[in-house]
């Protein structure tokens, strides 16, 4: 089953809490992977929060 969120949480390596990132529209972990990837880094863990 293919999971697509608006809003993730992220925590990269050595970091306590996690952030929070928002898109526009909704895209799959593999897409926010990258995306994390190419701005912050790469992510130690990532989450998906629902909408409701």
């Amino acid at each position: 089953m293919i999971v697509r969120r608006r809003t993730w949480f992220y925590r990269l390596a050595g970091e306590q809490f996690a952030h929070a990132i928002t898109f526009k529209a909704p895209l799959t972990a593999t897409r926010v992977r990258d995306a994390l990837r190419k701005t912050v880094g790469v992510p130690l863990e990532l989450w998906g929060r629902s909408a409701s």
